[in-house]
């Protein structure tokens, strides 16, 4: 499954990008202001584990587990430097997004999974104008070069993704995507109709799902959620 993953993240990186928005849906996310003054400050937070390193990019320092290495990833940390808000807060967030496409956008690295890049998505997208504000057109034309990229490495990975929450995550990345980016609208529909079919089979008539696990199960719901407003506000029916 990994070589798979990684053949089409690099076959996707090949392909024709999206060249902007054609909306974008309002960030749903809410960070923490503590932890994004912590990751400014070089005390990255992940999964149990605390790595002290003032002076290092987030791609810099050792992951010291699996774990640790996807959170950093999936770009979950973006909702706590969007909530710190401040100079230093975005310029973090915007040398790392470019640092992560130089390093791993053709295709490399860990974060090719399709619940990671459902993940990255939604956040990209979210804080797309915080990320942007203040940058140059290559700047510009590079990450909606990845955003494209990842899409089209969705819509072929997705079924990879483990039935339940990793693949909430990976089609509700893929519908935010095709409902904000130019030339991905195509997608929207597919995954829609997959996410039904996920919902079917995962959630029980009492609004249970497989693991009992009721953090899983509220994440699964926060998903929905943000599918069902982003296709409203698109005027799509969820």
């Amino acid at each position: 499954m990994r070589w798979a993953n990684r053949r089409h993240a690099r076959r996707a990186s090949r392909a024709c990008p999206a060249t902007g928005f054609v909306s974008q849906p309002e960030p749903r996310t809410i960070g923490s202001y503590a932890r994004g003054k912590q990751l400014v400050a070089g005390n990255f937070l992940f999964a149990g584990h605390h790595v002290t390193d003032p002076d290092a990019s987030i791609w810099q320092i050792t992951p010291p587990s699996a774990a640790f290495a996807e959170e950093i990833q999936g770009f979950a940390w973006l909702d706590d430097l969007a909530s710190l808000g401040d100079h230093e807060a975005r310029k973090r967030a915007q040398a790392w997004l470019a640092e992560w496409i130089a390093l791993y956008g053709s295709g490399k690295g860990p974060g090719w999974t399709p619940d990671l890049a459902g993940r990255r998505l939604i956040r990209w997208i979210s804080h797309a104008l915080f990320l942007m504000s203040g940058q140059e057109g290559n700047d510009s034309f590079a990450f909606f070069r990845s955003l494209g990229q990842q899409t089209i490495f969705l819509s072929h990975r997705w079924q990879a993704a483990a039935p339940g929450l990793p693949r909430f995550e990976a089609l509700t990345g893929l519908i935010y995507a095709g409902l904000s980016l130019t030339g991905m609208e195509g997608h929207v529909d597919p995954a829609m109709q997959a996410l039904a079919r996920e919902c079917a089979d995962q959630i029980d008539d009492q609004g249970g799902i497989p693991t009992r696990n009721p953090e899983e199960l509220l994440e699964v719901f926060t998903l929905l959620n943000w599918a069902a407003m982003a296709l409203s506000e698109a005027g799509r029916m969820a």
